[in-house]
């Protein structure tokens, strides 16, 4: 299965326009390139506005990809918290995030786009996350790495983390008769290296520069070896700004977060057959784009 792999997305009509024709420019040139599947890893919103999400619905919905065969969407901590517009949002953020109900907002997120998660097979549907989607000889499994709010362990709600909870349905997931002999692919909103280049995921360059020593993934040495121990081929995920590719354990990870910085908009189109794991980089200039935002908004 050849899928497109997208990621922070950061949607935001008001400071952001411009990423909506980004994000139907890469589905044409996806489609074009022969992508069966597409999977966006986590920060569809910039703000956490549900208005946001029904834009980007009705996006999926134009080119024909609003369906569980087509598309496959996981949560981000953008889509949860939000984050600062200008600098005056970011003192008031931490004390925004504690008004966040946690639980409703990974409820709406999956509620409103429910069509996406049709036939999808869970070992406890409560808590949404972890899931699995079998297409074909591929298996996609989707996990929830956003934690909770916390003053001291998570003051600017970016970390990750995989509670033991999820870890053990995740283990239950993966033992399960339907994903024997699949080509299991893990969705994650966060990475699995160390931070060293600089997030660029707010506006303001302060708030960059905590962000980028707060994006912590904990647990990830348990997790690394969960997915190795059960044959995970591949893991795609987002969060930290960068577009890149790399091997842990003999996994291939591919990172698309940064695809929509800059005019360089950019995707992976993953080649994911037994035979055949590989990316292809597709990148699109976007001051080559007219930018008629007026033209898609929806």
């Amino acid at each position: 299965m050849r899928i497109a792999h997208l990621s922070d997305l950061h949607l935001c009509s008001k400071f952001k326009p411009e990423n909506l024709l980004k994000l139907e420019k890469l589905i044409i040139e996806a489609i074009e390139k022969g992508a069966q599947h597409f999977v966006f890893t986590g920060d569809i919103t910039d703000n956490s506005n549900h208005l946001e999400l029904i834009n980007f619905k009705e996006i999926l919905i134009k080119f024909g990809i609003y369906n569980s065969k087509s598309s496959t969407v996981i949560i981000g901590n953008h889509d949860i918290f939000g984050g600062p517009q200008t600098a005056s949002d970011v003192p008031k953020f931490p004390s925004n995030c504690l008004k966040v109900n946690y639980k409703e907002k990974v409820k709406d997120f999956v509620s409103t786009f429910n069509s996406l998660f049709e036939d999808c097979i869970w070992v406890n549907k409560e808590s949404l996350f972890p899931f699995a989607k079998v297409i074909n000889n591929v298996a996609l499994i989707g996990i929830n790495t956003i934690d909770e709010y916390s003053f001291f362990k998570n003051p600017f709600a970016s970390n990750g983390r995989i509670k033991k909870e999820q870890r053990k349905d995740l283990l239950k997931l993966l033992s399960l008769p339907q994903l024997k002999n699949k080509l299991k692919i893990i969705l994650s909103h966060h990475h699995f290296y160390h931070n060293k280049e600089k997030s660029s995921s707010s506006e303001n360059s302060f708030w960059e520069h905590i962000e980028n020593y707060t994006m912590k993934l904990k647990g990830k040495k348990k997790l690394l070896k969960l997915f190795s121990e059960n044959d995970i081929k591949i893991v795609l995920h987002g969060h930290s700004h960068e577009v890149k590719q790399y091997k842990r354990k003999e996994m291939y990870f591919f990172n698309t977060g940064g695809g929509f910085e800059g005019d360089l908009s950019q995707m992976y189109i993953v080649n994911a057959f037994p035979f055949d794991i590989s990316g292809e980089l597709c990148q699109i200039d976007f001051n080559d784009i007219e930018k008629n935002i007026e033209v898609i908004a929806v």
